[in-house]
């Protein structure tokens, strides 16, 4: 059996009406399912079309147009993110002096 990343694509005469499985939703923006499914269940990305026990099937085009708009948001929100990483840094960086001010060195300083 041939791994999902050697598969030949898909004709694009097809691709409107062409399904998905769970595994290659999530695998299409390198997350994995339970996250997917978690956006599914928050209504955030497409619900499947097909819904059985262990055979959901998504829209090849939903989904493709899923991802294209998160993508689309993330490089909007760049500078958000950016923002964010540098308050985390000054965050760890005070939590790290008020260990040191507080316990000393301890475990994680030098060993005499």
């Amino acid at each position: 059996m041939t791994n999902k990343t050697e598969l030949p694509s898909i004709p694009p005469a097809l691709a409107d009406v062409a399904l998905i499985d769970g595994p290659t939703c999530a695998a299409t923006g390198n997350m994995s399912l339970s996250w997917w499914l978690e956006e599914v269940r928050a209504g955030r990305a497409p619900p499947p079309v097909i819904r059985l026990p262990r055979c959901s099937r998504w829209s090849l085009s939903a989904v493709r147009a899923y991802w294209s708009e998160r993508a689309q948001t993330a490089s909007a929100n760049s500078e958000a993110a950016d923002q964010v990483t540098a308050k985390a840094k000054r965050a760890s960086n005070a939590a790290k002096a008020k260990r040191v001010a507080t316990v000393g060195l301890g475990q994680w300083g030098p060993k005499p």
